[in-house]
């Protein structure tokens, strides 16, 4: 009788192993389509519960990972650890080399970058053919505009220089990233909105790079000669000064790469 019990429940373990994987299947499809409207925090918690009901499943991974980068890009580090997870579930998942090669690039791990982009070109993607084609033909890794638009950005508060925590992760990745390769140098590129005097902005923006450089001359001891700073004040506007979503925008410090990367 005991033997009899223990086949059933056997069976019925059996049995229930493949309907819990599939019950992913659907919160995988609902971040899609939340992704798809672009919201995409929500998705990231679709992809989540995905991921606690079938802990296996590499496209839950690579999904989170993409739309984690997509809500917030101080997010990277955690987006850079679900890609390299979805890769170890399945080695041959080009587009998880992909987006691990844009946020690598977008950190200014150009180096780790351009092997994922030469592993998803050589699983077949299209995209990461196109980029490395693009990348060789104009002499760069990262500052191909036409290939990579987005670049690692602080953001600041009004008439502020003081780094917001939020920011302390992606800092950390690019000075993790900067001790990896003693070689490599960078570009802290200071701006404002046009609120105040242009000569008040100038110096803002001044004091906002530099804060940026300070960070991570202090925290990562990097060498300050590695990190030039320049100031642009109000003159290189993204958004429109006249909306508040606009000067946002426009109080920020963006990160580039300039040598030895």
């Amino acid at each position: 009788m005991r033997k009899i019990l223990w086949l059933v429940f056997i069976g019925a373990f059996v049995a229930w192993q493949p309907a819990a994987a599939q019950t992913a299947t659907p919160w995988i499809e609902k971040g899609a389509a939340l992704e798809q409207q672009g919201i995409y925090a929500e998705a990231v918690k679709a992809y989540t519960k995905a991921i606690e009901l079938d802990p296996g499943s590499a496209d839950a991974y690579l999904k989170r990972g993409t739309a984690r980068f997509s809500a917030k890009k101080t997010a990277c580090t955690e987006a850079l650890g679900d890609l390299t997870e979805a890769i170890r579930l399945a080695p041959k998942n080009a587009e998880a080399y992909y987006r691990r090669g844009i946020i690598n690039y977008y950190l200014i791990n150009n180096e780790q970058g351009r092997k994922d982009m030469e592993a998803a070109a050589a699983l077949g993607h299209t995209g990461a053919r196109e980029w490395l084609r693009k990348t060789e033909n104009s002499g760069t890794e990262a500052s191909d505009k036409a290939v990579l638009q987005k670049r690692p950005v602080v953001y600041f508060a009004h008439d502020r220089a003081d780094i917001k925590t939020s920011y302390h992760i992606l800092l950390e990745a690019i000075g993790t990233g900067m001790i990896a390769k003693p070689q490599a140098s960078i570009v802290a590129s200071g701006h404002a909105d046009s609120t105040g005097t242009e000569e008040y902005n100038q110096d803002l923006s001044l004091r906002r790079a530099t804060a940026v450089k300070e960070y991570l001359v202090k925290n990562w001891s990097v060498s300050p000669q590695r990190i030039a700073v320049k100031a642009y004040g109000e003159s290189m506007p993204v958004g429109s000064n006249n909306t508040e979503e606009g000067r946002a925008a426009n109080r920020r410090v963006e990160i580039t790469g300039i040598s030895g990367e």
